[in-house]
């Protein structure tokens, strides 16, 4: 019932717009008189004299040149090369080469259980997930990115890995494995 009134209200109010608003006719154009053909002034064509033999221009004869127009040099300097691209292969080495077996897992799937600290200094054992222990001092090589262990304390272990970011660039991260790593909740 809305729906129709709604509608009926509409389609009058339309009307009285198409209505008035057609109302006035546009005004007319006004022509503009075309010329005579008395004004028409037709400028007179020059006559050249026929050229001879000699005057006539040859196809090899130079064209007069204009000064040429400065090319745009790309100087590659101090940019990088945009058609090489940005991600780079990290040459990660396969885990069927001969190495340690600490350098042929990912330190996330390692884990620190022990620490051991005398006159000779400060020690680790690291357990992989197949639940052997490797002993580990400063300086062991640890990790698939070339992990080198920095520093040993009471309570973790800093190894530090070199890696290249997306543009090429050396950077350094420090990973630190603790004894007893803190869980959500509890204190």
């Amino acid at each position: 019932m809305i729906r129709k009134q709604y509608l009926l209200k509409s389609g009058m109010l339309f009307l009285v717009a198409l209505f008035f608003g057609c109302g006035e006719t546009a005004p007319p154009v006004a022509s503009k008189p075309a010329p005579t053909a008395a004004a028409k002034v037709v400028p007179a064509i020059p006559v050249v004299p026929a050229l001879s033999a000699e005057e006539v221009v040859s196809p090899e004869d130079p064209v007069k040149k204009e000064d040429p127009i400065a090319l745009f040099q790309y100087n590659p300097e101090g940019r990088r090369d945009p058609f090489k691209s940005i991600i780079i292969a990290t040459g990660k080495r396969s885990a069927s080469e001969n190495l340690p077996p600490l350098q042929r897992k990912e330190l996330s799937e390692m884990k620190l259980i022990g620490i051991v600290w005398g006159g000779f200094g400060h020690g680790a054992v690291i357990q992989t997930q197949d639940g052997k222990g490797y002993p580990v001092r400063k300086g062991t090589r640890i990790g698939m990115n070339n992990g080198v262990i920095s520093r040993i304390t009471n309570k973790e272990v800093v190894i530090e890995e070199k890696y290249l970011d997306i543009f090429g660039e050396t950077k350094v991260r420090n990973v630190v494995m603790e004894l007893h790593p803190q869980k959500e909740g509890l204190e």
